[in-house]
């Protein structure tokens, strides 16, 4: 797997040989990536904004469901600040460890080992949020709500919420559904916190 873009764009992002492990495809990525930046959220009223319509450069990220941790280090390539990493999986996590090491990011990330709907507190909250459960587990509705609770999110923060293609877009409070694509076997649903 390669970077899409960005600072690092064509560099190597390693991942263990495991079956259980589904990296996000490049082309998804991309898609990801390219909805976020010329998405048509501001033009949205139900789009909450704090002023700075940039939603991924400068801003703070976290990828739980981390694995290889392919989204977050796009974002990082793409002018993120700082990225917090989140598995539960030890061996996982020395994967996406890896991968920062190799970039020189270390300083810039944060690496939780923790099950993704039971965070930890936050001590600062992140404006934008991957979120990229094991499809077909019914586990996105705890993990955003682990997000909210823990404090990981302010208001209007942007969550990329990435399913298979089965499964389906519930409603889930405090979060307003902006926008949803499918690429092949993924679903991307675009979701904001609305806050409290």
């Amino acid at each position: 797997m390669k970077i899409t873009a960005g600072k690092y764009h064509g560099k190597n992002i390693d991942a263990r040989p495991d079956k259980t492990l589904r990296p996000t495809s490049g082309k998804v990525r991309e898609a990801v990536f390219n909805i976020l930046r010329h998405g048509r959220f501001f033009k949205d009223d139900r789009f909450i904004s704090d002023g700075n319509n940039e939603l991924v450069e400068g801003r703070r990220v976290i990828d739980i469901f981390c694995g290889t941790g392919a989204l977050g280090i796009e974002a990082l390539s793409r002018g993120a600040t700082h990225l917090t990493l989140v598995d539960q999986n030890a061996r996982t996590l020395s994967v996406a460890q890896k991968n920062i090491k190799n970039l020189g990011e270390a300083v810039n990330t944060t690496f939780i080992r923790s099950d993704s709907t039971m965070l930890p507190s936050a001590t600062i909250p992140c404006k934008l949020a991957f979120v990229d459960p094991p499809y077909g587990k019914n586990l996105a509705k705890p993990a955003l709500k682990s997000l909210a609770s823990a404090g990981w999110l302010e208001k209007g923060s942007v969550i990329i919420l990435e399913l298979g293609k089965q499964d389906e877009v519930e409603s889930f409070d405090n979060f307003i559904k902006l926008d949803e694509r499918l690429h092949n076997r993924t679903r991307i649903a675009i979701l904001q916190y609305s806050g409290h």
